[in-house]
């Protein structure tokens, strides 16, 4: 899987509620991930205000 297949992945377990799945799923592909761990990270942690902010802050 390629980061972005990663990144979609992510996305749409957090947008679906299953945040546990997705935590796992980061944790099975952080070396896959790089420098991108940290902000699929962000997307759980709630740094943000809301899931959707997160999903939009990722790409920015």
């Amino acid at each position: 899987m390629n980061i972005n297949e990663i990144m979609d992945t992510v996305k749409g377990l957090v947008g679906e509620g299953k945040l546990e799945e997705a935590q796992t799923f980061i944790k099975d592909h952080k070396n896959d991930l790089g420098d991108y761990y940290d902000k699929a990270k962000d997307l759980i942690d709630g740094n943000s205000s809301s899931l959707l902010d997160k999903a939009k802050d990722l790409f920015n």
